[in-house]
């Protein structure tokens, strides 16, 4: 049996292609910070599914990402940047906000969709 030239590149790609497609991929979504807001006030991930959010603080001050329906508390220095994963179990709207001293009575919160 004669293998056409063009079909071996094919050959050898198709196994990492159905390797890559069984395992899952952590959603990823990025949370800016600055001027006292959440430049993303909504994230919408799906439940069950590991979630990374990156924080990125780019002001010069600290802030803080909380999440209290996920136990996640996470300050960030001055233009610190951080990551946190975790996986919500179950769909919901879930607020988030910055516990820095009175940055949430500022109008700093959000919302996480967990959808199903």
């Amino acid at each position: 049996m004669k293998v056409r030239p063009y079909l071996l590149p094919l050959l050898l790609i198709l196994p990492c292609l159905l390797a890559a497609c069984g395992r899952p991929a952590p959603d990823e979504a990025t949370i800016t910070m600055k001027e006292m807001a959440f430049r993303q006030s909504e994230i919408t991930v799906i439940a069950g599914q590991p979630v990374t959010l990156r924080l990125v603080n780019l002001d010069g001050y600290a802030h803080a990402f909380d999440i209290d329906a996920f136990d996640i508390h996470t300050s960030l220095a001055a233009h610190e940047t951080a990551r946190v994963s975790f996986t919500p179990d179950k769909p919901g709207r879930y607020p988030f906000y910055c516990s820095s001293p009175g940055h949430e009575m500022a109008g700093m919160v959000g919302t996480l969709i967990v959808g199903p």
